[in-house]
């Protein structure tokens, strides 16, 4: 049984599905002998000042930039797939050598660079944030569009209005608790947080008739589509790796000395099925 309760805290863990949209998720996952009910809170807060990862040239740009793409919020994700404070492209961001737009560091210099590409090939900071939002072959060849026009006046507005104040980033950590029902009685919680979208955490706490369960997992985001899984369950050394295609995918591998679990996450509609095979069987789960 205790195996299966540290299990059941496993099916699918992945953070990065939940902290790009932050609301709240009720679950309902299958098991062998029992069923778990859980929900999934968001709670947005003020991390760091913007300003401490700004470089000198473009700071005010950028800012104003940042603002208007994700309104600092550090795992924005539009519904065309732009990623992060800057919501890079996952095409330009592979131009720019950007692997995970979702770290903070990593996105701030990539629209950098791109910005000093653009100001260099148009002359104009106009011209290159019309670019930066409608991209540079079609300013190229027909000038920029009225929407990319007003798009460069809202962020220079933008980068005048915040040039003197401070501006926190905005991040969401996730506490999902639960209860799970069938031969046995229990209750817990999991939290999902990040670091800058450098590094994701997951850490469980279950208390049931069995016992005690507890866990903590480091997905170090390599990209912002593959992770390498390290932590600890119930002092068990713990490893895996994570490769996802948010919001639509995603698919976990795990394994310490007392077990194993393979899931997957896919969206179909509204909801996220789950489903994963483990050294206790399969389970089965919807998350809407």
């Amino acid at each position: 049984m205790l195996i299966l309760a540290i299990l059941s805290c496993t099916a699918f863990a992945d953070p990065m599905f939940f902290l790009t949209d932050p609301t709240t998720h009720f679950s309902i996952e299958l098991y062998n002998n029992q069923f778990k009910l859980s929900m999934f809170q968001p709670f947005l807060y003020r991390s760091v000042p913007v300003e401490w990862i700004l470089p000198k040239e473009n700071k005010d740009t950028l800012k104003g930039l940042i603002s208007v793409e994700s309104n600092f919020f550090i795992h924005a994700l539009s519904d065309k797939g732009a990623m992060g404070l800057t919501q890079l492209m996952p095409s330009t961001a592979e131009k720019l050598g950007v692997l995970n737009p979702f770290n903070v560091f990593s996105s701030v210099d990539g629209a950098n660079r791109y910005l000093n590409t653009l100001q260099s090939s148009f002359k104009s900071t106009e011209y290159a944030l019309s670019a930066y939002y409608e991209g540079p072959t079609r300013v190229a060849r027909m000038g920029p569009s009225t929407s990319g026009l007003n798009y460069a006046t809202k962020v220079m507005a933008e980068s005048e209005r915040l040039k003197n104040k401070t501006m926190p980033l905005r991040d969401v950590l996730y506490i999902q608790p639960y209860v799970r029902l069938g031969e046995s009685l229990s209750v817990g919680s999991d939290l999902y947080l990040s670091a800058f979208g450098i590094i994701d955490f997951v850490a469980g706490l279950d208390l049931s008739y069995s016992g005690i369960s507890h866990s903590l997992l480091a997905y170090t985001n390599l990209s912002h589509s593959f992770s390498l899984i390290i932590g600890e369950k119930n002092s068990y050394f713990t490893a895996g790796i994570c490769f996802r295609k948010i919001p639509d995918f995603g698919v976990q591998f795990l394994i310490s000395s007392e077990y194993f679990d393979l899931s997957i996450l896919v969206r179909m509609w509204q909801l996220y099925i789950s489903a994963g095979f483990s050294s206790e069987g399969l389970h089965v789960g919807v998350i809407k």
